[in-house]
């Protein structure tokens, strides 16, 4: 360990014209100071006078602005999810700050700060002469409220999109100076000397992105400002001076000496004993470094619905007029932002997806994913996927949201299956027909030439849309090319019935109704953005080829769970801004998209799916207040299960993101192999294991029946 005598470690010579440049300056400094502590009636002659006049019309306002600030994301409980910071910062009083810190600051930086007016003259004549005594050990002349101004036109000029380097250090030229010392008198004669030094304290750089003592404490230690000891005090201090190179965990050595140093000022100036001295200088740095990462790779529970809230704030002009000005307010602007996430559902989430294909087993790729809604207010309740959120290469790496659009994190989407056929069944109900009507499902093929209703095209007709002649299919269960109800249909997920059922009803008002509870697809035109699923250009659509996104199926689900009543997914509650003052946003934004007798309708068929359908395995136990569909697509390469009680609608994904013509057939899955996978093997044990965990904390009062012209109750259809 270096000694208190050693002098501070040389960092390389500087040049002839750096030095000549902080002489000019100094010596310029000198004179201009000079004349401020000269009243302008003793100045002698005009030239003198002239200086002393050309100093006082420089400006001398300096709008301080808000010091940049963390901004925190919370879940709905105020738990902590994420920082987002450029400087992280964490602004305490100057009674919260040690006095230890304090003397330590003003030993090594301006131990005349209390004295001096804001520009130190006798320090820049000391700093001349040691300069031209000792080239190699240059010295600064700068006060600490010079310092302050110098680090507050720092801040403004990075927070207003300017360059913050041309303020600082060698790029600052001659008249930069000559200001900073006019703002400085300035300040000095408008704020306490308390109020300059408690502002210094708070903004200045301690090493990476710790401004101020209380994050440099909290970091480096773990303790709060106001617990700094002597050798911690005086280790902070010293980094002033660069706080790259006297980093104690990066350069451990230069920086106990640079303590040593502060540590003998402290003595030199009476701040410490020398018994204080010779137990600070003997004391190690004892570092318990606490890293505050920023942004949504340090958010461990919930990930990619931090980044959700991310992109939700940079697309939003409440927060800013560019993504620009956006960016900088979330990460400067010290906002709080309460956001609808539950954390218990959330960590329940994460556990099944990752319990479905642990992360350290998958080697087929294989994923999955959850995502949960209210009914009623579209506050987005979990969002969880089985992959580290990570952009380097990595099996389970990725930055893409499975849950959302692209436009916001995700993906394009991908085929839902047969959990798009309820929206057959919702116009079904909407033009009149009850659910018990009966259907000829025999057929697995419309002849070329077959005619369906298509309203929003010339004619009302369309022939086969996308079929190119005949129109075939095939059921994934055979013995069900028979008569059967509609409802039977359904919660038996049969494509022959399904078919029998929209060849009686209009084909656009399927793709309407999709679209009016929310569900799309991505834009042929416009990239990135998302369109109404023409249905009435492709009879596959109806049976779930078009790519949608798992949020988009919790919440059009959970518009059937309200009886009717659709409300856009929501993840941001409030949010305030360093003042505590509220940036407005919008409450739940919700319109009857169905009528109630439909949606009823739905859920009174949808209910069967889990009592004797295709998915009665999956079963939650709650007696009519619970209701799902599952789907799978051809080759079942994407599976689904998506279901929902009054108070919590889910989505429930197992497939592949990046292969999505791959099958998932026969693949390591969770330690199992199957020959079939379908929406209720892996999807909907996901789902049900999940709904088991959380539907106690929503509402599980039972389904409304739908009037009996929906339930249709032995009504015999000409359908048939």
């Amino acid at each position: 360990m270096a000694s208190s005598t050693t002098p501070p470690r040389k960092r390389g010579r500087r040049t002839l014209s750096d030095l000549t440049q902080f002489i000019a300056l100094s010596i310029v400094a000198g004179f201009v100071t000079a004349g401020l502590l000269i009243p302008p009636t003793a100045a002698v002659g005009l030239t003198a006078n002239a200086s002393i006049n050309w100093f006082k019309g420089l400006p001398d306002d300096l709008s301080e602005g808000p010091l940049s600030q963390p901004s925190v994301v919370l879940a709905s409980d105020g738990e902590q999810i994420a920082t987002f910071y450029s400087e992280n910062r964490d602004e305490v009083p100057l009674d919260q700050i040690s006095q230890n810190m304090i003397d330590a600051q003003l030993s090594i930086e301006d131990d005349d700060f209390y004295e001096h007016g804001g520009v130190d003259a006798m320090g820049i004549g000391r700093a001349i002469l040691n300069n031209i005594v000792n080239p190699n050990s240059r010295q600064g002349a700068s006060t600490i409220t010079q310092q302050y101004v110098n680090n507050l036109l720092i801040d403004s000029a990075t927070q207003s999109g300017g360059d913050p380097y041309e303020t600082m250090g060698a790029n600052k030229g001659l008249m930069d100076k000559v200001k900073e010392m006019k703002l400085a008198i300035s300040m000095e004669q408008n704020k306490s000397k308390d109020e300059i030094l408690n502002g210094y304290l708070n903004i200045v750089n301690y090493g990476g992105s710790n401004y101020g003592v209380q994050a440099a404490a909290q970091h480096y230690w773990g303790v709060d400002a106001s617990q700094l000891n002597i050798q911690q005090s005086a280790l902070l201090a010293g980094m002033v001076q660069s706080p790259a190179y006297y980093d104690p965990v990066a350069n451990p050595e230069a920086a106990t000496e640079r303590r040593n140093t502060v540590l003998y000022t402290m003595l030199q100036n009476d701040r410490i004993t020398q018994a204080e001295y010779d137990a600070a200088v003997a004391s190690g740095l004892d570092l318990d470094v606490h890293d505050i990462r920023s942004g949504c790779s340090a958010a461990e529970e919930a990930p990619y619905f931090c980044d959700y809230i991310q992109n939700l704030v940079l697309q939003d002009d409440s927060f800013g007029d560019t993504p620009e000005d956006r960016q900088v307010q979330l990460t400067r602007g010290g906002l709080t932002i309460q956001t609808t996430l539950d954390m218990k559902a959330q960590r329940a989430a994460q556990e099944q997806v990752e319990r479905t294909q642990p992360l350290e087993s998958n080697t087929d790729r294989v994923n999955t994913s959850l995502v949960s809604v209210e009914p009623g207010t579209g506050n987005i309740l979990s969002m969880a996927q089985n992959s580290n959120y990570a952009g380097e290469e990595g099996t389970s790496n990725t930055l893409y949201n499975y849950n959302v659009e692209s436009a916001l994190g995700g993906t394009a989407g991908f085929a839902p299956g047969s959990t798009f056929k309820p929206f057959t069944l919702a116009e079904w109900i909407k033009e009149g027909n009850g659910v018990n009507a009966r259907v000829d499902a025999r057929r697995l093929s419309y002849p070329a030439g077959t005619e369906w209703n298509a309203s929003c095209v010339d004619g009302g007709k369309v022939v086969n849309p996308g079929a190119n002649g005949a129109w075939s299919f095939q059921n994934a269960t055979p013995g069900y090319q028979r008569q059967m109800t509609v409802n039977e249909g359904i919660y038996n997920s049969i494509n022959s019935a399904l078919y029998a059922t929209a060849e009686y009803v209009d084909l656009c008002g399927i793709g309407d109704t999709a679209e009016a509870l929310g569900v799309t697809e991505p834009s042929q035109d416009n990239v990135g953005q998302r369109q109404r699923i023409a249905t009435e250009q492709s009879l596959a659509s109806l049976i779930g080829t078009s790519q949608v996104t798992p949020i988009s199926m919790a919440n059009a689900f959970a518009t059937f769970a309200s009886d009717g009543m659709y409300c856009q997914p929501r993840a941001i509650e409030s949010v305030t801004d360093r003042r505590g003052q509220a940036i407005e946003m919008p409450a739940s934004q919700c319109n009857r998209a169905l009528d109630e007798d439909v949606a009823r309708g739905v859920n009174f068929v949808l209910k069967e799916v889990l009592k004797r359908g295709s998915g009665y395995e999956r079963d939650i136990d709650l007696d009519d207040a619970s209701a799902a569909k599952t789907g799978t697509t051809d080759n079942s390469t994407q599976t689904w299960m998506v279901g929902y009680t009054r108070g919590i609608s889910t989505a429930s994904w197992v497939g592949n993101a990046d292969e999505q013509g791959r099958s998932l057939n026969n693949l390591n899955i969770g330690g199992q192999s199957r020959d079939y996978v379908d929406g209720s093997s892996f999807a909907g044990t996901q789902w049900q294991r999940y709904m088991n965990t959380v539907k106690g904390d929503h509402n599980t009062d039972k389904f409304t029946d739908p009037s009996e012209k929906v339930r249709g109750d032995d009504i015999e259809s000409d359908k048939a």
